[in-house]
């Protein structure tokens, strides 16, 4: 694999009128949809197909591996859903962010996606049972059953397919973001449907415009750049880094663009509940792998988080030379150690692009300008 492609895991007016024009396309899809809503079909003896979306996306522009969002939504759309014995269920990728589709041995909690090596906390590693597809092409509410890393392509899959074959109720989580969850209710076969997929797109539809409308909102108010003192006659200014709440999140440094004078500081803060970011001067470099693959003699390769990536790098003022990183920045709610913001001051006039090595296949690349001090 490529750096790129192992990594995983603004301006207010053009977020604001792409998000608006997504607002639109969608209330024309629902109204439409409208019209085609037709009650709940009677009982099947012949198994369903039904089509679940994971994740989407908005204020879409074009990037390296095609057109990302810089706005993601982590869900299931819909999170819940009725089907029968015999039924089949497609997940489909619709968003830019990792996601997968996972569930649990009853009774146990969803895998890790993230472990310690040996119990150790030297070196952390993506839990294969995580993001390696688990159990087969069938799902009887026993066994650890996920789609493993649904992500870009060619190197991951989009869709997850699964058919159930023994009635219950069951919940399935997203290892990338544990915060969203899905439910399945599988109903005896023969049994009347409570909705039609038709149906269930409307639902989904109007879900991803509250979705998009939350975005427009959240735009408006983290788009104000904040700054306070600092010694000498300094400023310190605040970039935050993104912003997240569960289920939507900007992957953005906000601002994107900054001017400071020389002898500034600059200070970005967390500002997601659950999604990590970097901030991250290559100055030329070559970016750094986020996972190493390191294949095993018997069993699944180790898929060891980069410390390079990991781990923040000694110095505090920036000149446009060396590599310097923030090491991994968790969200709030994330209870994985490492830093909670990141500064640095810059001493020498130049414009100097970073990135967050997470993320800067979506587009979340920043750029600082110093110009003398007055």
């Amino acid at each position: 694999m490529s750096e790129k492609q192992n990594k995983h895991i603004f301006h207010d007016g053009w977020i604001v009128m792409s998000t608006t024009i997504c607002i639109l396309a969608l209330a024309v899809f629902i109204s439409g949809a409208f019209a085609q809503v037709q009650h709940a079909e009677a009982a099947k003896t012949s198994p369903v197909t039904w089509t679940v979306l994971v994740g989407g996306e908005a204020a879409i522009e074009p990037q390296e591996y095609g057109p990302s969002g810089a706005w993601q939504f982590m869900r299931f759309y819909p999170e819940n859903i009725t089907i029968n014995v015999g039924d089949k269920i497609v997940w489909k990728l619709e968003g830019s962010e990792p996601h997968t589709v996972t569930f649990p041995i009853p009774g146990e909690k969803i895998p890790d996606l993230i472990i310690p090596e040996n119990n150790s906390s030297q070196r952390l590693l993506f839990n294969p049972l995580a993001i390696l597809q688990q159990g087969g092409a069938t799902y009887n509410g026993k066994t650890l059953t996920g789609s493993g890393q649904l992500d870009v392509q060619p190197n991951f899959p989009r869709e997850y397919n699964l058919t159930f074959t023994k009635p219950g109720d069951f919940g399935y989580f997203c290892a990338f973001h544990s915060m969203r969850k899905g439910g399945v209710v599988v109903q005896p076969t023969g049994t009347p449907y409570p909705k039609t997929q038709k149906q269930i797109d409307l639902e989904t539809a109007k879900l991803l415009a509250a979705d998009v409308e939350a975005a427009l909102k959240a735009t408006l108010k983290t788009g104000n750049v904040s700054t306070r003192s600092g010694p000498n006659g300094t400023i310190i200014h605040e970039i935050k880094l993104g912003y997240g709440n569960g289920s939507i999140a900007l992957m953005r440094f906000i601002p994107t663009d900054l001017t400071i004078h020389a002898g500034d500081t600059v200070e970005w803060t967390r500002g997601d509940v659950e999604t990590p970011h970097t901030i991250t001067f290559l100055s030329g470099g070559k970016e750094p792998e986020l996972v190493l693959v390191e294949p095993q003699q018997s069993g699944s390769p180790k898929f060891v988080l980069n410390p390079v990536v990991l781990m923040p790098t000694e110095g505090k003022v920036y000149n446009g030379t060396n590599y310097f990183n923030s090491g991994a920045i968790w969200g709030i709610m994330v209870p994985l150690p490492g830093p909670q913001n990141y500064s640095l001051t810059f001493d020498k006039p130049g414009t100097y692009e970073y990135i967050c090595i997470f993320h800067d296949y979506m587009g979340m690349k920043g750029q600082i300008s110093v110009v003398p001090k007055i």
